[in-house]
């Protein structure tokens, strides 16, 4: 069966939302500092913790949307909380980098969120309560960036700091994985029969995210 235009006019414009986030990310103080050359340890450090708390939160709210899913939304359900369990390690990257790095401050997890944290963080779980659905379209933005800057912003990162890959695990494993990633989440976002309502949310979601996950790279940075 064919999709309606309006949906499928939906859909593309779900798709350019999410690669509009994409392409906007590098405008962030923090990539702007290391296409420039001028990254420090303190900003590989000031970067690392802020987005510890996101990486901590965020396979919980990937469950949280899964369990709010109808029972119509099986597949969907199914990959929110696969996708739960495969990153709830992740936090334990941003650590590892720190400790590899001579970072010597107090251990993130006793750090509250900073603001741009807080509020991409406070989105997911607002999100996975309200429509559920849409936290794939945050994960598309996500992996979608992880996809296209994450393996090439921590190979400068690497350069201009001389750190070896185990010292930067953190993004150097989402540049690796983020590529399959993306392919995934379209497959599970199609497979949903969406309404233009829920194609709605889809774009609000994505542009929010893109908004509120570059302002932590930008409010990292003194």
């Amino acid at each position: 069966m064919q999709c309606s235009p309006s949906l499928t006019a939906d859909r593309a414009a779900f798709v350019r939302c999410v690669e509009e986030a994409v392409a906007t990310f590098p405008e962030n103080a923090l990539c702007r500092r290391v296409d420039a050359g001028l990254i420090t340890m303190a900003d590989y450090h000031a970067i690392l913790l802020m987005i510890f708390h996101q990486t901590f939160e965020g396979p919980s709210t990937f469950a949280l949307a899964g369990a709010h899913c109808p029972p119509a939304h099986a597949e969907a359900r199914d990959y929110l909380l696969h996708h739960a369990d495969e990153e709830k390690s992740h936090w334990q990257w941003v650590i590892s980098d720190l400790r590899n790095t001579g970072y010597e401050g107090p251990d993130p997890r006793e750090l509250f969120p900073r603001p741009a944290c807080q509020a991409y963080v406070a989105f997911n779980v607002y999100t996975a309560m309200r429509a559920p659905l849409a936290r794939l379209a945050i994960a598309t933005v996500l992996e979608g960036i992880g996809a296209n800057f994450g393996k090439r912003y921590a190979m400068r990162v690497c350069q201009a700091l001389e750190l070896k890959p185990n010292q930067a695990l953190f993004f150097y494993g989402h540049g690796d994985t983020d590529v399959g990633h993306s392919a995934d989440l379209l497959r599970v976002i199609d497979n949903c029969a969406l309404t233009s309502h829920d194609w709605a949310w889809m774009c609000h979601a994505a542009k929010t995210a893109g908004v509120l996950y570059r302002a932590m790279y930008e409010e990292a940075i003194p």
